[in-house]
């Protein structure tokens, strides 16, 4: 009997000393030339050496109050490590519907986008840029449509950005390639800024706001 309490004791210890996952919560006002059409909000748990990342992103915009335009996103990663391990998404893109899951194993990476199989290199990793792994790979698919990209880095420096928790000093990354994109990361890793072009040649922001 005694032993039996014994072991009780000690599982229900152990139970206690297990660590919760360390969740960090990141938000960005997503803006058009300047004004809010919406908002991408990220939360990556960590647990150990693994990070899960969920991804969730609204756009609306309009044009003489009537919805021109919508788009929703919401994505998972997980990771192991610098090694990623599986992704899913589910997309509304102005009414069209995308889907996509991967994951990796031994010598490919298994991609099937809207029913279609397809199967990639090994290093390949979501084009998501929520932290600074993308500077250690050079294949990517698109997370909305599941397409191979190829995707040049360049290193820009440091920089003084405004942000709307005050100026931050970045590190700014140009990607050309199969995405345009500038990311500014502060001096953790932790992204602040991302910009690109849209089709209709406006410039889409997205900003932290914390």
């Amino acid at each position: 009997m005694k032993r039996g309490m014994l072991a009780m004791a000690l599982a229900l210890c152990v139970t206690g000393l297990h660590a919760e996952p360390q969740v960090q919560r990141l938000s960005f006002a997503i803006m058009r030339n300047g004004q809010q059409i919406g908002q991408h909000d990220m939360e990556i748990a960590r647990e150990g050496a693994s990070a899960t990342v969920d991804f969730r992103t609204q756009i609306e915009l309009k044009v003489m109050f009537i919805r021109a335009y919508s788009f929703g996103y919401a994505g998972r990663e997980v990771w192991n490590g610098d090694s990623f391990v599986s992704f899913e998404s589910q997309t509304n893109d102005n009414g069209k519907p995308h889907t996509v899951t991967a994951s990796a194993a031994a010598d490919k990476t298994n991609i099937t986008a809207d029913g279609k199989t397809i199967d990639a290199p090994a290093n390949v990793i979501p084009a998501s840029f929520w932290s600074l792994a993308f500077l250690t790979r050079t294949g990517f698919f698109h997370t909305e449509t599941g397409l191979l990209l190829k995707i040049a880095v360049a290193d820009l420096g440091n920089e003084q950005i405004a942000t709307r928790m005050g100026p931050k000093l970045a590190r700014h990354f140009k990607l050309t390639g199969g995405l345009e994109r500038d990311l500014w990361f502060d001096q953790n890793g932790t992204p602040l800024r991302y910009q690109l072009k849209g089709s209709d040649n406006s410039l889409i922001t997205s900003e932290a706001l914390q």
